[in-house]
C-alpha cells in the first residue's frame, strides 16, 4: 500500500496542503515548530482515526476553523482508491471514496499505518493505559472483531461501573444484575485476552530477531503479556464483588492488562540505558511491519518522527537496510546532514516551512539549511 496523494484543509497550522508523494520514501526537512509533525499526524489520523500526540479531536483543527479535512489517494493492491477524514465540532467521518461509512470501525484496517515518535518511549517508561492502548491500536489494525470485542466490552464495563456505585449508594444490593453483567463482560473478555495473547506471542518472533539485528548483539528482546486474570474468570471476578461495591469500579479485566519488556531476562525499564530503550521499542515498530504482513500480504506505511538523526550511524544505517523496499517511508528531520542519504533509494525531499510545504531537488535543502 502506498499513499500517492494527500490533501490537509485546516488541520494544525495548514490552512491548505497538497502533496504527491514518492512510493518508497518521502523525507521533511525544517526547523522546529514548522509542521513537520503535522504532516506524519494526519497520516496517522488516516489510518487509524486517532491522533498519536492529542486524545480530544478538535485540537487538530484550525484555530478559527470550524473543521479539519484529511483528504488522500492510496493504491491499495494496485487499485487507487480515496480516503478521506473530517473532524468537527460535531464529530468525526470517514469515507471511502466519497461514501460515508455508518462506523469508524469499519474504517479502521484499510489504510496501515506505524509509527515511531519520541514519545514511544512512553511505552515502556509509562502507565499501563499507554501500553493497553498500544495493544488495541495494532490489535485493531488487522482484527474487526477485536474491534468488535473490546467497544463491547467498553460498553458492558460502564453499565457495570455504574451499578456498582448505585449499589454503594444506595446500600441496594442487585446481585442478579451484577451476575448478569458480570458473565457478559467475561465473554467479551476472554476472546480479548485471546487475541492480546496471539498478538503478543508473534510479535515476540519477530521483535527479539530486529533488535540483534539494530544492536548487532546476541541480546535476548521479549515482551510479557500480564492479563489482570488468567483463569477461573467467575470465581475472580465472585472473590472481587464486595471490594468493587466499595471502590465503585470493576478491578479487574482488559481495562486492568499491561505488558512488559525484558532485555537478557532483565526489566527494561528499571535496568536499561536509553538507548536500549529506543533500540526496543523501535524492534517492537519494525515487527509491526511483518506481523501486518502476515495478515495482510501487504506492508503497511511506515511514519519516523525524528527518529534517524537520534541514531548512531550503524543502527541508522541497519533500519535503513531493514526497511528498504518493504513500506513506503515518511520521515522528519531538522538535521538531514545527519541522515545518511546515500543509503536510501528512491526518496522525494520536502521543506517544510511555516505551514508551507515545498518538494525540494536534491541540492536545493543544502542552500536552504546554510
Amino acid at each position: 500500500m502506498q499513499i500517492k496523494k494527500l490533501k490537509l484543509t485546516n488541520f494544525r497550522n495548514y490552512e491548505k496542503l497538497e502533496a504527491k508523494f514518492s512510493n518508497y520514501t518521502n523525507i521533511f526537512i525544517g526547523k522546529n515548530a514548522q509542521g513537520k509533525t503535522n504532516i506524519l499526524e494526519s497520516l496517522h489520523i488516516l489510518g487509524l482515526t486517532k491522533s498519536h500526540r492529542v486524545n480530544k479531536d478538535r485540537d487538530i483543527i484550525k484555530t478559527g476553523a470550524k473543521y479539519a479535512k484529511i483528504s488522500s489517494l492510496i493504491n491499495l493492491n494496485d487499485k487507487d482508491v480515496e480516503l478521506d477524514i473530517i473532524v468537527s465540532k460535531n464529530g468525526k467521518k470517514a469515507k471511502y471514496n466519497q461514501i460515508e461509512l455508518k462506523k469508524l470501525s469499519e474504517y479502521i484496517g484499510i489504510l496501515n499505518v506505524i509509527i515511531f515518535a519520541p514519545e514511544d518511549l512512553d511505552l515502556i517508561k509509562g502507565n499501563p493505559q499507554t501500553r493497553r492502548r498500544f495493544l488495541d491500536l495494532e490489535i485493531g489494525q488487522i482484527s474487526k472483531q477485536y474491534l468488535y470485542s473490546l467497544l463491547n466490552y467498553k460498553k458492558i464495563l460502564k453499565q457495570r461501573n455504574d451499578l456498582l456505585k448505585v449499589m454503594d449508594l444506595n446500600k441496594k444490593e442487585d446481585m442478579m444484575l451484577l451476575d448478569i453483567l458480570t458473565d457478559q463482560l467475561i465473554g467479551y473478555l476472554k476472546e480479548i485476552v485471546e487475541q492480546r495473547k496471539e498478538f503478543v506471542g508473534k510479535i515476540n518472533k519477530y521483535t527479539n530477531k530486529i533488535y540483534k539485528y539494530l544492536s548487532n548483539s546476541e541480546d535476548n528482546l521479549q515482551i510479557k503479556y500480564l492479563p489482570s486474570i488468567n483463569n477461573n474468570y467467575k470465581k475472580e471476578f465472585i472473590s472481587k464483588y464486595e471490594y468493587d461495591i466499595i471502590t465503585r469500579k470493576t478491578n479487574l479485566g482488559a481495562h486492568r492488562d499491561d505488558i512488559e519488556f525484558y532485555l537478557n531476562n532483565h526489566f527494561i525499564k528499571t535496568h536499561s540505558s536509553q538507548g536500549e530503550m529506543r533500540s526496543s521499542v523501535l524492534s517492537v515498530k519494525l515487527a509491526l511491519i511483518d506481523f501486518i504482513y502476515d495478515y495482510k500480504k501487504d506492508y503497511p506505511i511506515l511514519l519516523l518522527d525524528d527518529v534517524l538523526s537520534e541514531l548512531d550511524e550503524e543502527r541508522q544505517n541497519a533500519l535503513i537496510n531493514y526497511i528498504q523496499n518493504k513500506t513506503q517511508n515518511f520521515i522528519t528531520s531538522t538535521e538531514i546532514n545527519k541522515i545518511n542519504l546515500k543509503k536510501i533509494k528512491n526518496y522525494k525531499i520536502f521543506i517544510i516551512n511555516n505551514g508551507e510545504i515545498k518538494e525540494s531537488d536534491k541540492n536545493e535543502w543544502k542552500l536552504w539549511f546554510k
